[in-house]
């Protein structure tokens, strides 16, 4: 009975490593899915740009061209560059949030099969309490057999477990750094600080814009200094 009890114990132990392993895994989803939302928001909007220099390009073809209508090819060519990078980089965060799915119901899977072996292994617990109650050994056999029945599935549900968290979890962090070694190329070109540099060349309205963000900061300093002191 004192062993039926220790297995019960670490079944309980096995459900809850599971359901956190479980809660991790989806936050970690929600992670890659926020990225992916970025980019996918990022795409629309170069996107909508596009489609107004079209529409620039087809009045110019329709000979209702103005000197408002012409088409600067340069910043078509540079926003087409833009929805190259953010739809490879829209690509690259679908794979990893979806690769998040098999996780998830790898752990919710685990975490079932081990209440089960749990559930099993309680009523052995009761079938031996009786049996040493009632003096029965086919009862007292009977929860034998629950007990070995417990621990056949909590090593099926692990094996099975640990196989396809470990093949998901390698198909995720391949994803992960695919996207992080794409988002890092683009940082090193160094192509969005050469439109900062292109549109602000002697730098003046960034920095009025830092002086504006430190004058902000200053003047919410005495205000939440004002508020912890009363408190």
């Amino acid at each position: 009975m004192a062993l039926i009890a220790a297995l019960i114990a670490y079944c309980a132990a096995l459900v809850g490593s599971e359901r956190n392993e479980l809660t991790r895994t989806m936050i970690e989803q929600t992670q890659a899915h926020a990225d992916y939302t970025t980019a996918s928001a990022k795409f629309r909007s170069v996107m909508l740009e596009l489609e107004k220099q079209r529409a620039k390009m087809t009045l110019s073809t329709a000979g209702g061209a103005s000197t408002d209508n012409s088409v600067d090819t340069k910043l078509v060519a540079r926003f087409m560059g833009l929805a190259e990078d953010y739809s490879r980089e829209r690509a690259l965060t679908q794979k990893w949030a979806d690769g998040f799915k098999p996780l998830i119901d790898a752990h919710f899977e685990g975490a079932e099969g081990y209440e089960r072996a749990q559930l099993i292994a309680e009523f052995g617990i009761v079938l031996s309490s009786l049996a040493v109650l009632l003096g029965s050994r086919p009862i007292w056999l009977v929860s034998l057999v629950l007990s070995v029945c417990c621990i056949g599935q909590v090593v099926r549900v692990s094996g099975e477990t640990k196989k396809v968290v470990g093949a998901s979890l390698e198909q995720v962090e391949k994803a992960e750094e695919s996207y992080k070694e794409e988002t890092k190329a683009r940082r090193a070109s160094g192509q969005d600080e050469a439109t900062l540099q292109q549109l602000d060349p002697d730098g003046k309205i960034r920095q009025a814009l830092h002086e504006a963000r430190e004058q902000r900061e200053k003047a919410h300093e005495p205000a939440a200094a004002e508020a912890g002191e009363h408190k």
